[in-house]
């Protein structure tokens, strides 16, 4: 949970629901608006908004939002990711709908939904420090027990291991050199499993995580499970040494996706 006295997100937001993508902390997800409800939440609050305040929304995932304004809300998922919308693109075709590109901030809870037309607001619990992405990667989780402590230090070196046998000439490869120099070890697991190649049901599971340990035994697997994949492609490499090199965009953020070197990792 957020300590008292840190950096805070508004106590109530407003939800954009979407079943199609995961948002996590730290990561920059674009998502396709053309549902009533989330139309007129781009329409009021964040087109007409002009503070930082009002660019600041809550992500719900795993939750359509319905086709009719006069339908009943689903029930939410109970987990989401506020974020800032930093990019707002409209267009009339093939219909009305909006283009949004938003920066995930930190985890919260639904409370109590305030209302629910002409969108969803809630009041909500923040569950994550906003300090741990401007908090230098020394200090990290020195101050924790030695158990996580112990499991962090084994995510990043299983981070070192893939970057090792990736391509630094891809630029997101790059960044993830660049992350993970910089950032304090507790924010590893959401930026790593929002970078590797994973499905929005084992994001859904990293977001769910709330405690810090559980994050991390969520995202291991999935880090080793992409380290595996990329070994036994360079092993086929010794058959097939003429590939060349690309790179293959992840569905969920804008090349997210790795290159082995010399070999594509699709």
């Amino acid at each position: 949970m957020a300590s008292s006295g840190g950096i805070q997100i508004p106590s109530r937001l407003p939800l954009l629901l979407t079943h199609e993508g995961v948002l996590l902390p730290g990561s920059t997800v674009r998502f396709s608006v053309d549902s009533p409800r989330n139309m007129q939440l781009v329409g009021q609050r964040l087109l007409k908004g002009t503070s930082l305040k009002s660019t600041i929304i809550g992500v719900i995932p795993n939750s359509r939002d319905p086709e009719q304004d006069t339908d009943d809300l689903p029930t939410l998922h109970n987990i989401g990711t506020a974020g800032i919308a930093v990019q707002v693109v409209g267009s009339n075709w093939p219909k009305p709908h909006y283009t949004l590109l938003i920066t995930g901030l930190c985890r919260f809870r639904v409370c109590s939904l305030l209302k629910e037309r002409p969108f969803v607001l809630a009041e909500v619990e923040q569950l994550d420090k906003l300090e741990q992405y401007t908090t230098s990667a020394a200090e990290g989780v020195a101050a924790e027990h030695a158990e996580l402590k112990e499991l962090s230090q084994k995510f990043y070196q299983a981070a070192v291991q893939l970057l090792g046998m990736l391509d630094m000439s891809v630029p997101v490869v790059a960044k993830f050199r660049r992350l993970l120099d910089s950032l304090p070890r507790e924010t590893l697991p959401d930026v790593v499993a929002s970078m590797i190649r994973t499905s929005n049901q084992e994001k859904l599971q990293v977001l769910d995580a709330i405690g810090l340990e559980e994050r991390f035994q969520k995202a291991l697997p999935m880090l080793t499970r992409q380290i595996e994949g990329l070994k036994l492609l360079q092993r086929s490499r010794k058959t097939s040494p003429d590939n060349e090199k690309r790179v293959t965009p992840s569905h969920a953020s804008p090349a997210h996706v790795f290159t082995a070197k010399g070999t594509p990792f699709v």
